[in-house]
């Protein structure tokens, strides 16, 4: 079963896009390329991946038109308004892949084990959460925040995958999870003050969560364990953006 993808590219005067001198942080340059290439070379070697709508100021991406089969979607004033936007301009069936443009480490591979691990898409809201030592192994230096559960500590990701039926009626939630997606006490806050005090003691577990996620927001939830750091690096502050320059560098030194 084939899926479409959103990509958030919206935004201008970001920190990072001041600091570059670029107006959208997803063209700033990472080695040779601009950021949200990477995302899109990544999602167009994933066989499920039907159409890809990038959501952004249209007339700072019309150039990638002429290397990646994508849909330029313009942006409105904020990422609620661009979800709505990319959902209406699509208007699919299908189940919806939702990424940020500022996770240029991900990979065909993870997101393939992601939607491995979604399959046969049959609930409403697939969310990756990745292990705290995984993230560290790979990344060592770069700051997250954790929040430990019976299985373990884990950070989120930066993609989710959505019934597309449901998608509107879940529009708040979901931007609530992208505006969290780097805070997993923040997440487990909104389940209420309940969870949050369990969140900090460690006493919750994963069905747990999505048993009340579920119930919460009227919609059928699962948490995925990835194995794969990139899905939870996002660049963000600069810290985050040396980092991801030495990363981009040694890998192309290694190949």
């Amino acid at each position: 079963m084939s899926i479409d993808c959103v990509i958030l590219a919206g935004g201008t005067n970001s920190e990072l896009g001041k600091l570059e001198g670029i107006s959208n942080k997803a063209l700033i340059k990472l080695g040779d390329k601009e950021m949200v290439r990477y995302v899109l070379e990544a999602f167009r070697r994933v066989g499920e991946i039907d159409r890809i709508a990038l959501v952004g100021p249209v007339e700072q991406f019309e150039f990638l038109k002429k290397d990646y089969f994508l849909e330029l979607v313009p942006e409105e004033s904020s990422i609620l308004e661009n979800l709505v936007a990319a959902i209406r301009f699509l208007d699919t069936r299908k189940p919806l892949l939702i990424a940020t443009a500022d996770i240029p480490l991900i990979t065909a591979g993870g997101t393939e084990d992601f939607l491995q691990k979604c399959y046969p898409y049959d609930l409403d809201f697939y969310y990756p959460i990745v292990k705290k030592e995984v993230c560290e192994r790979s990344f060592p230096g770069v700051k997250r925040t954790f929040v430990k559960l019976q299985e373990g500590t884990f950070t989120g990701g930066n993609i989710f995958l959505v019934n597309s039926a449901m998608i509107e009626p879940s529009l708040p939630l979901l931007k609530q999870f992208i505006d969290s997606r780097k805070k997993p006490l923040k997440m487990v806050s909104l389940l209420g003050a309940g969870f949050l005090l369990s969140g900090l003691a460690g006493k919750l577990s994963i069905p747990e969560l999505e048993k009340r996620f579920s119930s919460m927001f009227n919609l059928r939830a699962r948490a995925i364990i990835s194995a794969y750091p990139e899905i939870g690096f996002d660049v963000d502050k600069p810290g985050d953006l040396e980092i991801m320059r030495r990363l981009i560098v040694a890998a192309g030194e290694g190949m």
